[in-house]
């Protein structure tokens, strides 16, 4: 009896590491909430809570305008030096985790595209609004932006967030003479787990493998 429950506390610890470790699956992460002009939405209707997603997890996003959505200038609004013409929050809830979140216009010509594309991160707790059309308060990451092939990606990568919530903030102009967007993921992957936590649970097994051995032969 003793033996059976040693083993089953080592292949817990074994269980819960596989299952840190495991791999992402992609779905959806859902829009909370919106500023658009010429004015469909409020910052303040925003709720004040967030979805709880898993870690790992692999989280799509986008949203799309059909001209005159989007293309002109919320009032108040400064992000990352420019107004905008639309402002996208997307609520999430974790617990401890890596971040790399990624934007990317969809453009084409003229007939479809968005211009001063960003996105930043930031926690909500500091932010009860959620939306921010100007600085947040606390931590913020802003996205690194390039450009190549007529499209804009806006890249935040590897952050360690600790347990909470938070708002992934996408926002832009859209300027295309038919519609403009943008999509994007946002990949979520476990904190990996302290040297010394791996050291304890590989010397569990090792005292379980020995313990049994030593039980058998007396």
């Amino acid at each position: 009896m003793i033996v059976k429950r040693i083993l089953s506390i080592v292949l817990l610890g074994a269980c819960a590491v596989l299952a840190i470790a495991g791999t992402a699956k992609a779905s959806n992460l859902t829009l909370t909430c919106q500023a658009l002009t010429p004015g469909t939405a409020s910052p303040a209707t925003c709720p004040g809570t967030a979805p709880m997603y898993s870690v790992p997890g692999l989280y799509l996003y986008g949203d799309s305008f059909t001209a005159p959505d989007g293309s002109g200038a919320i009032t108040g609004s400064d992000i990352n030096g420019d107004s905008a013409g639309f402002v996208d929050a997307y609520f999430f809830d974790i617990a401890p985790a890596k971040a790399d979140a990624v934007s990317a216009t969809i453009s084409d010509g003229s007939a479809i595209a968005a211009n001063d594309l960003f996105a930043r991160l930031y926690t909500l707790s500091s932010n009860p609004d959620g939306l921010i059309l100007g600085t947040p308060v606390g931590p913020v990451y802003n996205g690194v932006i390039s450009n190549g092939d007529g499209s804009t990606t806006v890249t935040i990568g590897q952050i360690k967030l600790p347990a909470g919530s938070y708002v992934l903030e996408i926002s832009g102009t859209e300027t295309g003479s038919f519609a403009g967007g943008y999509t994007g993921s946002l990949d979520l992957a476990p904190v990996p787990l302290p040297p010394s936590f791996t050291l304890l649970l590989t010397g569990l097994i090792g005292f379980g493998g020995l313990f049994v051995q030593r039980y058998r032969n007396p």
